[in-house]
């Protein structure tokens, strides 16, 4: 698999609290949250943490990756308890492994998992939001997300307690199909259609990411952005 990622600092935003991963079968993007100072640690950390607990593993497998995702909240929660500076931060995380003709994944928060094959692009992850809840309730639509006031609320972050719930799934991926990870900062203000669009226009990996990011710069880029782009 090929992959390329970028991570830009919003136009409201003085530092970028997002980090990412892309490094041969492994990729991870993290939206920290908690100020500059702890929103960047928690998120460092993160990645950081995942990796290492990946790379020393004899088998990858989705354990693993909830494995890696529980050492990573453990160890986060418990600088947070610690220093007063970072008291409350905290982080989102999606990770994606891919094995052979399978895709592993992990994630907790709002950051997104989407794998885009036969013209169509397929969200793999649920959030966990405020507004993902009124959504599968039938509160609000998936189309009034993006304009909700309430669209940047988690109901579950790495770090914030003592241990955290860990979605994990696998599934079958097919040669030329692409998987993209992403903060919020990209999801969140971007229609998944708007992004479909994107990937069925063009076959280059660097332009597709060039033409996300403007598109969210041109919305106003309230919001880091980071985005991952793989294809296998």
């Amino acid at each position: 698999m090929i992959s390329l990622g970028v991570s830009k600092t919003g136009l409201v935003r003085q530092r970028n609290e997002d980090r990412f991963y892309a490094k041969g079968p492994l990729l991870i993007v993290a939206d920290g949250m908690g100020g500059y100072t702890g929103g960047e640690y928690a998120s460092t950390m993160v990645v950081d943490t995942i990796v290492d607990v990946i790379e020393r593993a004899d088998i990858i497998t989705v354990e693993v990756l909830r494995e890696a995702i529980l050492e990573a909240n453990r160890m986060v929660f418990e600088k947070s308890q610690s220093y007063k500076e970072l008291e409350g931060m905290g982080t989102t995380a999606v990770v994606a492994y891919v094995k052979e003709d399978t895709l592993l994944w992990a994630h907790v928060g709002d950051s997104r998992l989407y794998i885009y094959g036969d013209s169509q692009l397929r969200r793999m992850t649920n959030d966990h939001s405020m507004v993902q809840e009124l959504v599968n309730a039938g509160t609000i639509t998936e189309a009034e997300v993006i304009h909700h006031p309430k669209r940047n609320m988690l109901t579950r972050a790495i770090g914030v307690y003592d241990t955290v719930e860990v979605d994990t799934g696998m599934v079958e991926v097919h040669k030329g199909e692409r998987i993209l990870l992403c903060s919020d900062g990209l999801s969140g203000y971007i229609e998944e259609s708007r992004i479909e669009e994107i990937l069925s226009e063009e076959s280059s990996e660097s332009r597709v990411l060039e033409d996300l990011v403007q598109l969210v710069y041109d919305a106003g880029a309230r919001d880091n952005v980071t985005i991952i782009l793989g294809r296998i």
